[in-house]
């Protein structure tokens, strides 16, 4: 099955618009720093079959191994303009997430598909790639350790859930459902249950692994985003829209390992909107 590299075009939205820029001003800092990094999810799916953004989609998702992240973190701040601005679990921002994000303040989404309706900056997503345990057993006991501590993560921040999430499972929205009605999640602080998060994958380099792990994606809880660092390489230049990213080199062992033997099919329509976000403020930010 061949790439679609000359890509269906199609015209980008407001969302993808802004988000395209946001792209392309990290991947000039990433390059400039010679800090690898590897398109993930369904940016990587939308390289492949459109060439670009999934037209339905309304972010870009980019993974770097640990080493690069960290420093990715450091210089950042220091390439962006007044309106963009990075946010991690770290900081004093609303941002409840593992992973990392750069946002622009001049445009906002708003979330619909969570307990809590919520606005957020349009944004683009940067998650740490890690490592994993060398024998099998070992694996096996890391993941349950991860498993458990994601659980009270989502259980943390339950209300800011989207439940609605096409391919969600039945039995993670009986989860979702039953943790909202019974305040299960009251008992846990997401920003402690994020540095247990982060002890548990810093331990494992990708320099001292064959794997290469991103544990905090959509798809993590089955370990879909478990792959061979063969698979990775050092990346190759994939077609998206109006420039190149990179990618893992295999790109179709990480298909059919994320997306299942027919992810050039696209979706029914119904299971489109991903995030279930919508523009909603287009203009200077308000003080």
């Amino acid at each position: 099955m061949e790439a679609n590299t000359a890509g269906e075009k199609h015209e980008l939205s407001q969302i993808q618009e802004k988000v395209l820029e946001i792209t392309k001003l990290v991947v000039k800092v990433l390059d400039e720093h010679h800090i690898t990094y590897y398109m993930q999810g369904g940016t990587f799916l939308g390289a492949i079959r459109h060439g670009g953004f999934i037209p339905w989609d309304d972010d870009v998702d980019l993974g770097i191994p640990r080493e690069g992240y960290e420093r990715f973190l450091e210089i950042i701040g220091d390439y962006l303009p007044p309106y963009m601005k990075l946010q991690t679990w770290y900081d004093r921002t609303p941002h409840h997430y593992y992973f990392s994000r750069v946002v622009d303040t001049r445009y906002k989404v708003r979330r619909t598909g969570s307990a809590d309706e919520r606005e957020e900056y349009i944004w683009l997503d940067i998650f740490p790639l890690d490592g994993m345990p060398k024998t099998a057993p070992a694996r096996a006991l890391h993941k349950v350790r991860l498993l458990v501590r994601r659980l009270r993560y989502h259980a943390s921040s339950i209300r800011k859930v989207n439940i609605n999430r096409p391919g969600r499972s039945a039995l993670e929205k009986f989860l979702i459902r039953f943790i909202l009605k019974t305040g299960f999640g009251s008992r846990f602080r997401y920003k402690g249950e994020l540095r247990e998060i982060e002890r548990l994958l810093t331990k494992y380099s990708i320099d001292d692994s064959d794997w290469v792990l991103n544990f905090m994606g959509q798809q993590s809880w089955r370990f879909v985003e478990l792959m061979p660092k063969a698979w990775y390489g050092e990346g190759k230049p994939y077609a998206f829209e109006d420039i190149t990213l990179n990618g893992p080199v295999d790109y179709e062992n990480y298909m059919l390992q994320y997306f299942g033997p027919d992810y050039m099919t696209p979706p029914p329509e119904g299971d489109r909107n991903a995030h279930a976000a919508y523009l909603v403020e287009a203009g200077p930010e308000k003080e």
